[in-house]
């Protein structure tokens, strides 16, 4: 009966494309088609092209065989699989349903085997590998919603939102290994700077999904509005995505006047090397310490021997610096961090707009003349000068924002050396992290409205982190 069967699907083989291609052709040669508009035609042809292509693959499958391999199959645990059926399987494509005819071998208390899924390759779901990649692809980029419409509309195939997220969870699952197996890239061999970065990105959760004191600090606030939360609670409704980067540039040796004439007056003088090698991911999962530690091992996976000469740039936040130099600690490398300069100059303009007025040309001239002196002697005379200004020309009332500048300048002094870095070739900004903190988890994750589960939202990221 079995091999009856089998005989069936191969006699039809691509007899059934054949007669459809036929059909199209014959109704293209039609006198009434070939009076009809160019965009009706193209319409139609469209979806009987796909539909053509659903019975090419179709059979391709009825021409491939059943998988027979004899009468048993041993598994790696050494159990002989004697029972053989012919089984039927229905696998979503983007050109439609096709079902697979073929033979399993199973044994009491075994779950069944089929050959021929393995020689296929096909996926444990009933959704094809392409369809995935465009699902996944599409939600990299915006909300599941749209990108089940987008699949529809391409493939004509739907899934429901429930079995969607599954499908973006199971294909996250290996996130981690896949690197892990990946191994160092082979490229970017001749660039002698290796940059690691991070920074942390607030995201929308829903209560289960927040961590425990942030759920604590939500239960004392009052909710003041039924349908939005207001300032203070959505700042209680997050959880925090860390966001990490390594990549390999090249040196990009400047004076502080070259920095000064890009950031302050827009001028780029000279041609800025690009990052190469780079990854990019991030985790609402792991807390920051675990995703700077696995920073860290992957730059000491990409070199091992310290070959290359190591930057780390930080924005400033005490935490994230304290777990940078645990990690590297630990895995007894020795790397520069610098203080993002970017940074540096907010704190410029805050500070400067207790002594003039905001707008003015003397504020201007005041970020100005203070940015060079960090620039060329580093934080602690920057923070000195700044203390010195404000004692002699601020009333009490206005020394507060002064200080605090003063102070973040004064306590990261050790990572403004910015002469030395720049005479060294090495980048001085957080440009890298800062746009992938907006483009992969503000743009896609700070949807309106959007409140993610913790599985749901990792899954997404590293989806996101992969498309990058």
């Amino acid at each position: 009966m079995v091999a009856q069967q089998i005989l069936h699907f191969r006699s039809i083989g691509f007899s059934d494309a054949e007669e459809f291609f036929t059909q199209i052709k014959d109704e293209l040669e039609d006198e009434a088609s070939m009076l009809k508009s160019l965009h009706l035609v193209e319409n139609g042809l469209r979806n009987k092209g796909r539909e053509l292509s659903k019975h090419l693959l179709q059979g391709y499958l009825n021409n491939c065989g059943d998988g027979d391999v004899g009468s048993e199959v041993i598994t790696s645990s050494q159990i002989k699989l004697t029972h053989k059926r012919f089984m039927s399987r229905k696998i979503q494509t983007f050109f439609g349903t096709v079902v697979l005819h073929r033979v399993g071998y199973s044994t009491r208390g075994h779950p069944s085997l089929y050959p021929m899924d393995a020689f296929l390759q096909l996926p444990s779901s009933s959704f094809s590998y392409p369809l995935q990649k465009l699902l996944i692809s599409e939600v990299a980029k915006g909300s599941i919603e749209e990108a089940l419409q987008l699949l529809h509309e391409v493939t004509s195939v739907t899934i429901s939102k429930g079995r969607a997220m599954t499908l973006i969870q199971n294909s996250a699952s290996d996130f981690d290994s896949f690197y892990e197996a990946k191994g160092k890239p082979t490229t970017a061999t001749n660039c002698p700077i290796m940059v690691l970065t991070t920074d942390g990105k607030g995201i929308v959760m829903r209560p289960e999904g927040l961590r425990e004191a942030t759920k604590k600090r939500r239960l004392t606030i009052e909710n003041k509005h039924k349908t939005r939360l207001s300032k203070g609670e959505k700042r209680n409704a997050k959880r925090i995505a860390q966001v990490a980067s390594i990549y390999y540039v090249d040196r990009f040796i400047r004076h502080p006047k070259d920095v000064f004439d890009e950031y302050y007056r827009h001028q780029a003088n000279l041609r800025r090397p690009r990052p190469v090698a780079k990854r990019l991911w991030a985790s609402v999962e792991k807390d920051a310490a675990e995703t700077i530690d696995n920073l860290v091992v992957h730059a000491v996976k990409r070199d091992p021997d310290q070959k290359k000469e190591w930057v780390v740039l930080v924005d400033g936040q005490d935490y994230q610096i304290e777990q940078i130099k645990a990690a590297l600690q630990r895995q007894r490398v020795q790397a520069t961090i610098v203080l993002d300069i970017v940074h540096v100059i907010e704190y410029l303009w805050k500070a400067a707009h207790q002594f003039f007025e905001e707008g003015s040309l003397s504020c201007e001239r005041w970020v100005e003349s203070k940015l060079q002196l960090i620039l060329e002697k580093g934080g602690r005379k920057t923070a000195g000068s700044i203390r010195m200004s404000a004692t002699k020309r601020l009333p009490e009332d206005k020394k507060e924002v002064v200080e605090k500048t003063a102070n973040y300048i004064a306590k990261r002094s050790a990572y403004t050396n910015y002469y030395d870095y720049l005479q060294s070739g090495y980048p001085i900004g957080t440009g890298v992290i800062e746009g992938t903190c907006r483009f992969l988890v503000k743009d896609r994750m700070d949807i309106t409205g959007a409140r993610w589960g913790l599985a749901g939202a990792e899954a997404v990221l590293r989806a996101c982190s992969i498309s990058f």
